[in-house]
C-alpha cells in the first residue's frame, strides 16, 4: 500500500435483526366484525387474518405485521360503512315521515266512496 492511498478500516456489518418474539395477532375478529357488518369486505379481511402466521412462519415479518394491519383495518372500515348506512337509513326515514305528516293525510282511508 503506498502513502497516497487513504485507508479503510473494514466496514462492520450491521448485526442480524432478531425475529419478533410472536406472531403479531391475527386480528380474526375484525375479520368475522366484517361478516356482520359489511360483508363483502369480509373476504379480504379473511384472507388477510389466515395470512399472519404462515408469512411469519416463513420470515416475512413485515408482510405478517402488514397482513395483520390490514385485516383490523378492513374490519374497522365494514363498521364504519355500517354506521354510514344506518345513519343514511335514519335520515331518509325521517324525510318520509316527516312528508307522510305534513300530506295531512289519514293515514290510509282514502275517500274513494264519497255519494
Amino acid at each position: 500500500m503506498t502513502e497516497s492511498e487513504p485507508t479503510t478500516a473494514p466496514q462492520a456489518q450491521a448485526p442480524a435483526t432478531a425475529p419478533p418474539v410472536g406472531p403479531p395477532p391475527h386480528n380474526a375478529g375484525w375479520a368475522v366484525a366484517a361478516v356482520l357488518f359489511f360483508w363483502p369486505l369480509s373476504f379480504s379481511a379473511f384472507t388477510h387474518a389466515f395470512n399472519v402466521y404462515p408469512l411469519w412462519a416463513a420470515g416475512n415479518y413485515a408482510g405478517a405485521q402488514y397482513a395483520s394491519d390490514r385485516a383490523r383495518r378492513l374490519g374497522q372500515l365494514s363498521l364504519w360503512l355500517a354506521g354510514a348506512l344506518l345513519l343514511l337509513f335514519v335520515i331518509f326515514y325521517a324525510i318520509f315521515v316527516l312528508v307522510l305528516i305534513s300530506q295531512g293525510g289519514d293515514w290510509g282511508h282514502h275517500r274513494r266512496y264519497m255519494d
